[in-house]
């Protein structure tokens, strides 16, 4: 049955609408950062068992309730009341936590709020002469809102964030939204994405005077999976407003990092899902950027892959990915995941 032509012309709007916004926001971001140094940077740790598993940035997996943090549109009826809490520890105290929840909103509204945050243990503090001060401490967050809704085969979705970061006395905040849009098409595994990543204002900055911008950012992101074949392909392009800037351990490398091919894959992030079981997912990814980064002149090990599993076993969900950066090791991600509602005795 064919839609009526206001209905079609709406539809159009709206994603008109939702197209010019992006852009619009986008480029207020860009010129921002022309203008300061850039900060808030932790927000793109992938605190998210499945999206660590798929190299660390995803903008299209639905199989965790918290993807809504890396892209909004994923904010979906399926996880309705989900609550689901992730957990990372690195070498030397480091500590990363994320926890979310989903419930259903008015006139089909999706609702979810999430917080990531990042303990940097304890530090000892000394003056100019190397006279001791004391102990302090360091962390940083980031409190989501985020609201998503379904319109034929597009999805929308708007996540507002405070953003806090606390370095002993130094304080700066910032108020962000990531805005998304996802195609999925009606018949086949097939999903394509463009999100607007952290647009928005500072409110606070670490000193007077001292000007910081945003890590805002504009990525694309596919997701891919043939009947009858066990496994769904992911890719996603990221830093496309700005320089991915990153440190060159061998200065041999720097003419190699000027060719095209280089900044491309600079840029994109590969991931693999394994669908073992019904219940069973098993997941690996490819991170450029990491490899490149974290290279050392003893080597690169399997710096930039990363793998994990997700397993369904009863109530819960279990998550768990193992990231590699460096040729001296790696750090483990935790996730659990359940639905509230299977836990009612009404």
């Amino acid at each position: 049955m064919t839609s009526p032509p206001s209905r079609r012309l709406e539809a159009r709007h709206c994603h008109i609408g939702c197209c010019l916004l992006l852009l619009f926001g986008v480029g207020l971001g860009k010129t921002e950062a022309q203008q300061a140094n850039r900060s808030f940077a932790f927000v793109d740790h992938p605190g998210i068992a499945g999206q660590a598993g798929l190299g660390g940035v995803n903008l299209t997996l639905d199989k965790d309730p918290l993807m809504f943090l890396a892209n909004p549109a994923l904010l979906d009826s399926a996880h309705r009341n989900f609550l689901s809490v992730h957990y990372q520890n690195f070498p030397g105290g480091i500590q990363v936590g994320t926890i979310g929840y989903q419930w259903e909103g008015p006139d089909n509204w999706e609702i979810g709020v999430g917080l990531q945050y990042l303990n940097y243990g304890e530090f000892e503090g000394f003056d100019d002469t190397g006279f001791p001060l004391g102990s302090f401490h360091a962390n940083e967050f980031a409190l989501s809102g985020g609201i998503s809704r379904q319109s034929g085969v597009f999805y929308y979705g708007l996540n507002l964030k405070l953003l806090g970061s606390v370095l002993e006395s130094y304080q700066a905040y910032a108020a962000v939204a990531d805005l998304g849009i996802m195609y999925k098409h009606p018949e086949e595994d097939f999903r394509l994405t463009v999100v607007a990543k952290q647009v928005g204002v500072v409110l606070g900055t670490y000193l007077q005077g001292q000007p910081l911008s945003l890590p805002t950012d504009l990525r694309i992101g596919i997701s891919y999976k043939a009947e009858n074949m066990p496994l769904r392909f992911h890719a996603s392009v990221r830093n496309l407003i700005q320089e991915t800037d990153y440190y060159l351990a061998d200065p041999n490398w720097r003419e190699e990092q000027e060719s095209f091919g280089e900044q491309l894959f600079r840029r994109l992030v590969i991931g693999t899902e394994i669908i073992a079981h019904e219940h069973v997912q098993l997941r690996i990814g490819y991170n450029h950027l990491v490899r490149r980064e974290f290279a050392s002149i003893g080597g690169q090990g399997l710096g930039g892959f990363t793998g994990g599993f997700n397993i369904q076993a009863g109530k819960f969900a279990l998550a768990y990915s193992r990231l590699f950066y460096h040729v001296a090791g790696a750090t483990h991600l935790f996730g659990v995941s359940t639905n509230l509602n299977q836990w009612r005795k009404f």
